[in-house]
């Protein structure tokens, strides 16, 4: 399929199953994994569709709207998200955009284990500082050009779907009442501005020691610890995506001094925000030009 092409729906409203669209600018293939950096055209518009393999993608620039049945996600630069085979939806790109596709086998799921493989049913946002510091890792892996590049991308894959499935174990609440999913959302817009308890609980419905009990229940952390470890996901895109200084970010991201930060950037992570910065730069996009493979 070529970049801009319109795909229609069958009249009796089967999902077409698609190869994915998009001018390849270069490709490589190794033990169960197909990695293809591709471009998107400004104004492309695909769609209902959906894909027989489960996807990777990285949104290396630009942004695009992904509309399922029940949801509708918006990518921008850094993105990394999971498209399940299978999954039904609609594109529509704003700007132009490039991307790292990262096209996933089923042999490749099998080497995952039941208790990981669930984890690739559902498409969501991989977040939170690892998952970062490993999407860039399969970059600079993706274009090094020596004998130990495909060994070393199979295995940064393969932790990266793992990481997946512990990120989405993390975020399972099946049980969760409607008024606790709703404080829950409420917290992920507004972790930056320090949410007070008596604030949610409104937003729940309900009272504050029942929401403190309640949340940490269903979701093993309390609503403190939670605002952090979003903070700390916040901060990570920071370190790796701008060139922000490290006093500015840890202001930006609430913490009351540097070294606060950078100690529970360690804890939360296993790195300093230093040596996370330095592991986690990510390739310039003038690096990832065609290549010979």
């Amino acid at each position: 399929m070529k970049a801009g092409e319109q795909i229609s729906n069958k009249p009796n409203g089967a999902c077409p199953v698609t190869d994915t669209a998009g001018s390849t600018i270069r490709r490589r293939d190794i033990a169960g994994f197909s990695l293809t950096e591709a471009v998107y055209d400004e104004g492309v518009s695909l769609g209902r569709h959906c894909h027989a393999n489960v996807y990777l993608f990285l949104v290396l620039s630009g942004k695009y709207s992904e509309k399922h049945t029940h949801r509708e996600f918006a990518w921008g630069e850094g993105a990394l998200h999971l498209l399940p085979a299978g999954e039904r939806h609609e594109n529509v790109f704003a700007t132009a955009v490039r991307c790292l596709r990262v096209k996933i086998e089923p042999q490749a799921i099998e080497r995952l284990g039941d208790e990981s493989r669930w984890a690739l049913s559902e498409p969501r946002e991989i977040s939170g500082p690892l998952s970062q510091w490993l999407a860039n890792r399969v970059l600079r892996e993706f274009r090094a050009q020596d004998d130990v590049a495909p060994l070393a991308l199979e295995g940064v894959l393969l932790e990266m779907l793992a990481e997946s499935a512990r990120s989405c174990d993390e975020r399972q609440e099946p049980s969760a009442p409607t008024w606790l999913r709703r404080v829950r959302e409420a917290l992920d817009e507004s972790y930056l501005m320090a949410p007070g308890l008596a604030d949610l609980a409104v937003v729940g419905g309900v009272h504050p020691v029942h929401l403190s009990r309640e949340f940490r229940k269903r979701y093993q952390i309390t609503i403190g610890e939670y605002i952090r470890k979003r903070r700390i996901e916040h901060a990570s895109g920071l370190l790796s995506n701008s060139g922000m200084p490290m006093a500015e970010i840890a202001s930006t991201c609430g913490f009351s001094d540097q070294s606060h930060f950078c100690a529970l950037f360690k804890k939360y992570s296993g790195l300093t925000p230093a040596k996370f910065r330095d592991l986690s730069e990510r390739p310039r996009l003038d690096d990832l030009k065609p290549a010979r493979l």
